[in-house]
């Protein structure tokens, strides 16, 4: 008996949406109530949080379509917080109705990350999963994740580490708007954000687990 694992050959990887916040021409939503400001301004995307209990998403759309293999990625800098516990970072894979989302995020003491697939305020969480054997990451520098699409499986990372693999299955797919995730008592900032389609192809090869399962490795 054999295991074939698929195994991906990169052959393009194509920038489909770079944003550093020169200007505002994708429409980022701006905003200042008492709650809530977010304003591009001096090459940053600036986002504050000063409601009690209500997060907050900032949002675009990629140009993807359904089954393509995707890298999204982009750098964070927390500038203020008055909550360890809150998180901030990504969202992505839903439509304008925004019913259901998936988040990636990191704590405001960079000691957890947390994935998910939920309904829109937490109503009804699908699949959750909470990364707390990090390196602690030094939130006084930038934070770059990164969220990489590759075959059937989800890849997370933070500043180059991989802090988490998942099935697609977990996720939700209902559309492609991307964006930023903060939670109440935090502050952020961000001057780049972007997204690359990957064009690879599937290689079919061997991997060591057929070794145990070969009879004759088994002496029989």
């Amino acid at each position: 008996m054999k295991i074939i694992t698929d195994l991906y050959e990169v052959e393009s990887c194509e920038a489909i949406l770079i944003e550093t916040f020169a200007n505002n021409t994708r429409k980022w939503e701006e905003v200042d109530i008492a709650s809530e400001k977010a304003m591009v301004t001096d090459g940053y995307y600036w986002m504050s949080n000063t409601s009690k209990s209500r997060w907050n998403y900032y949002k675009t759309k990629a140009p993807l379509k359904k089954g393509e293999d995707f890298i999204i990625e982009t750098i964070i800098e927390l500038e203020k917080k008055e909550d360890i516990f809150g998180h901030f970072g990504l969202v992505w894979g839903f439509d304008e109705d925004l019913k259901f989302l998936n988040r990636f995020t990191l704590s405001a003491d960079g000691k957890r990350a947390l994935f998910m697939h939920f309904e829109k305020d937490h109503h009804k969480i699908f699949h959750r999963f909470q990364n707390r054997k990090l390196p602690k990451f030094d939130l006084k520098k930038p934070v770059h994740f990164s969220i990489i699409k590759l075959g059937e499986y989800f890849h997370f990372l933070i500043n180059a580490q991989k802090v988490y693999v998942a099935h697609e299955s977990v996720f939700c797919a209902n559309g492609f708007f991307v964006g930023y995730y903060i939670e109440p008592q935090l502050a952020i900032k961000s001057n780049y954000f972007g997204v690359k389609k990957i064009n690879a192809k599937a290689l079919e090869v061997d991997n060591g687990l057929e070794l145990l399962l070969d009879k004759r490795s088994l002496g029989e």
